[in-house]
């Protein structure tokens, strides 16, 4: 009698789920496609339930990855503060501070000098000089191409936050929001083994206007051939090539002593901006004849490369604005400041990750909430659509897409005899 019980009760529950996802007549074609397409949609709704679940992956659909890789313009872009590495032996890592300080200091004391590493990374950015009104960095790129041991340069512009103190705003600087196109760049031709090529910025005019830079050439193998004089008008955006202040000091020579330069290797040295003239660069040359250096004279030309003027041919004592700044290491932060501070980012980081734990529990508690009002509706509309077709079914003619059609008069009159 027991067993007769269990097998009764056993029976009733399977007929209850059949009829559960059998709901009709389950040998009618259009309640079969009905109910396939109930399961269809019950798979998807499941499948995108756990891939909601689930972090985040390279392997993605052809629209996601369009969605996630959609540019960011620079001044969206989102720069994380930088971390000292720490070892895990360690307890304290000292922390330096910055200050800044003079770039162009003395004038024309200024120099980019490639390291070794850029055999092995291929690209270096140098250190940055910072405008007077600390409103933007410039920066040099250099490149290798180690098969033809040549090297070419770029010189770019990062727009500052003005948001931030002054100090900040350098610190925080990144490559990532550097104005697209360069302010200078060198020949990128590869064709001569060895040659090098880079440009220097010098300093910027007391209005911030105007940055004068050198471009230097040369030979890994026989040093520098010639140093060539480049500005950029920030107002108008255009750069130019200085050629005139070279042309002007050979000629003079040539005028007063008959020296060809052309048998001696000779440069000239930019200092800066005149400080009574804010519309001149000021240059030093020097020629190179087996002893001491002889010196040229001091040379100012316009930043228009109009007209060039003979300054002093006995030294170089005229005043030279230094505008530009750079960022220098003053001291390092108290050892009690960093580990206290230590000690606050973890508690933070813990009360972070506790609290993104909640968050991560209430967004699984949504998205599965949400998941069961979907199946639940999903399961309501396939009830209502079966019966929906049974109902109409006694009165119409279904189709082969199992919409059900009015029927004819003769069709009423076949039905009325049927059931007679």
């Amino acid at each position: 009698m027991f067993y007769a019980i269990i097998a009764i009760f056993f029976v009733t529950f399977v007929r209850m789920q059949f009829d559960e996802t059998h709901i009709g007549e389950p040998h009618n074609p259009v309640l079969k496609q009905y109910q396939y397409e109930y399961k269809v949609q019950k798979e998807i709704l499941k499948e995108e339930y756990q891939k909601s679940k689930l972090p985040k992956s390279g392997y993605m659909l052809k629209e996601e990855y369009e969605q996630q890789s959609k540019g960011i313009d620079n001044e969206n872009r989102i720069v994380e503060d930088r971390k000292y590495p720490k070892p895990s032996n360690m307890k304290y890592v000292p922390q330096p501070t910055y200050k800044l300080v003079r770039y162009n200091n003395p004038p024309g004391t200024v120099e980019l000098n490639i390291p070794r590493k850029i055999e092995f990374e291929r690209q270096v950015n140098t250190q940055g000089v910072v405008s007077g009104d600390f409103t933007k960095l410039v920066y040099s790129s250099i490149y290798y191409y180690p098969k033809e041991r040549c090297t070419g340069c770029d010189v770019f512009v990062i727009p500052l936050d003005t948001k931030l103190n002054r100090v900040e705003r350098v610190q925080r600087a990144n490559v990532i929001k550097k104005n697209p196109e360069p302010i200078f760049s060198t020949l990128k031709d590869v064709s001569q083994d060895g040659a090098f090529r880079t440009i220097t910025p010098v300093d910027f005019s007391e209005d911030n206007r105007y940055i004068v830079a050198k471009e230097k050439t040369g030979y890994i193998f026989d040093g520098i051939w010639k140093t060539e004089l480049l500005v950029h008008d920030f107002a108008t955006g255009k750069s130019k090539k200085l050629t005139e202040a070279r042309e002007t000091i050979l000629d003079y020579w040539h005028n007063v002593s008959g020296v060809e330069f052309d048998d001696y290797r000779w440069d000239i040295y930019p200092l800066g901006f005149d400080k009574t003239d804010n519309s001149r660069i000021l240059v030093t040359g020097y020629a190179y004849t087996g002893g001491v250096p002889i010196f040229l004279g001091t040379w100012a030309v316009d930043v228009n490369g109009e007209r060039t003027q003979l300054i002093d041919l006995e030294g170089t004592n005229h005043p030279v604005s230094i505008v530009g700044y750079k960022l220098a290491q003053d001291s390092y932060v108290p050892r009690e400041e960093v580990e206290w501070e230590a000690k606050r980012q973890a508690k933070l980081e813990k009360n972070h990750k506790r609290k993104a734990k909640k968050e991560l529990r209430k967004l699984n508690k949504e998205k599965r909430e949400q998941y069961h009002k979907k199946l639940k509706e999903l399961k309501m509309q396939y009830k209502l659509r079966v019966t929906e077709y049974k109902k109409n079914s006694k009165t119409g003619m279904s189709g082969a897409d199992g919409d059900v059609t009015t029927p004819t008069d003769s069709q009423m009159k076949s039905i009325d005899e049927i059931r007679e």
